[in-house]
């Protein structure tokens, strides 16, 4: 009955196999372009992670900047606002020593009568000076009327004082007469031989005399008081005097201060501070000067350009001084010319707001750092002709930051995720 039912539900051959036992393993034989296939795609990846651990992947900043001689460009400013160019005393690349006549400016306004400020202003200056001149000339005069007045009052006093010395002396000489009649009449009169009459009239010629003496000596003592006011008088109206020229010298020196810089300002002469060749010569006849815009700008005879980076702040941590970097001329496209190199030297230390370089050739709008870099070579070669690179030329550049393999670059977002950076 069971082999009935087998024989109904299985084909012979596969109850014949089952029965049949085969020792060992079943080897399976690839064909031959599935083992291509699988060399070549390993081949491929073994190739692909070779390439990202050797590749290296740069990040780069492109920062732009300007060329400019290396003992930089002086510009040349007005000295106020509000001047007037009157005649420009100098051509663009016209070479000039220190001191050299650049511009001549004039400064004026018209009163609602027509008369100019300058002029009116000059007018009234000149007439004070006249006045104090007259006021000087009328001073002297007076001192010399007083002087020669106190000079003779000084040789009459002095007269007057010789007279009563000899006064003195007479009044001296007859006092003592009449002391030496009133003795000798005294002794006469002892003796009888003469009168006391004679004798009393004697002492009263003495004490008249007496009174004289002491009248006389009044007037003596008066006249040297006299003397010596006189002198303190002179040496006085002396030191009044010199003050009061001193006082008008100074009101002349300050007016005559006032008139010279009047004429200055009316007429002002721009001079070359340094020696140097015009450029940048923005001054035109009839042109009102600004005070923060340069008529011109001097730079150095023979200078060599260096290059001028502005630096934004977010990567001005990572550029350091002996660091290469790549500029391309905005006046040399660099699909014809390519790239030329330079060495970053120096990183300032504080920020340039966008005001401070206002003047440059390029304008900014953020706060960044100034870069200094020497150029490898300062001339292009274009068919076959050397052309010199000029201060003022823009170019853009760019700085390696950092340098990392393909592998690192490949998973940095994923390491970024958990907060680092590869």
């Amino acid at each position: 009955m069971d082999a009935m039912q087998s024989q109904t539900l299985f084909r012979q051959q596969a109850v014949v196999s089952q029965q049949q036992k085969i020792d060992g393993a079943i080897l399976l034989r690839p064909r031959l372009p599935t083992l291509m296939i699988t060399v070549l795609l390993c081949s491929w990846l073994i190739g692909v992670m070779s390439w990202l651990l050797a590749g290296r992947y740069t990040y780069t900043q492109t920062v732009t900047g300007w060329l400019e001689p290396a003992r930089g460009i002086t510009p040349v400013y007005g000295p106020a606002s509000g001047a007037i160019v009157s005649e420009v005393l100098v051509s663009e690349n016209t070479r000039v020593q220190k001191g050299t006549p650049l511009i001549r400016l004039t400064r004026d306004a018209i009163l609602h009568n027509g008369q100019s400020i300058n002029d009116a202003l000059i007018e009234e200056l000149d007439t004070q000076i006249e006045r104090l001149q007259s006021q000087y000339r009328l001073t002297q005069k007076g001192f010399t009327t007083q002087q020669q007045r106190l000079t003779k009052a000084a040789h009459r006093l002095t007269e007057d004082r010789s007279r009563l010395a000899a006064m003195r002396l007479l009044l001296d000489d007859k006092m003592a007469l009449l002391d030496k009649q009133i003795q000798s009449f005294t002794e006469l009169a002892q003796q009888g031989f003469s009168s006391r009459q004679q004798l009393q009239t004697l002492k009263t010629q003495r004490i008249d005399e007496t009174y004289q003496r002491q009248n006389l000596e009044r007037e003596w003592i008066a006249t040297l008081q006299a003397i010596e006011d006189n002198q303190f008088a002179s040496n006085e109206a002396e030191h009044s005097h010199q003050l009061q020229l001193l006082n008008i010298e100074n009101q002349i020196s300050e007016l005559q201060k006032s008139l010279d810089q009047q004429y200055s300002q009316q007429e002002i002469i721009i001079t070359a501070s340094t020696d140097g060749r015009v450029t940048n010569l923005n001054a035109r006849p009839g042109q009102r000067a600004q005070s923060n815009v340069p008529l011109l700008s001097l730079m150095p005879f023979n200078a060599e350009v260096s290059a001028q980076l502005l630096i934004p702040v977010a990567a001005a941590g990572q550029i350091s001084p002996g660091q290469s970097i790549s500029l391309r001329y905005d006046a040399f496209p660099h699909t014809q010319f390519g790239t030329y190199q330079a060495t970053i030297d120096s990183v300032s230390a504080h920020l340039l707001l966008p005001q401070e370089v206002a003047q440059k050739p390029l304008s900014i709008n953020t706060p960044v750092y100034l870069a200094k870099a020497t150029l490898q070579a300062t001339s292009i070669e274009h068919f076959n002709k050397r052309i010199a690179l000029r201060a003022g030329m823009t170019f853009a550049a760019e700085i390696a930051i950092r340098e990392r393999n393909l592998m690192q670059w490949l998973f940095e977002p994923l390491y970024e995720l958990h907060g680092g950076v590869l």
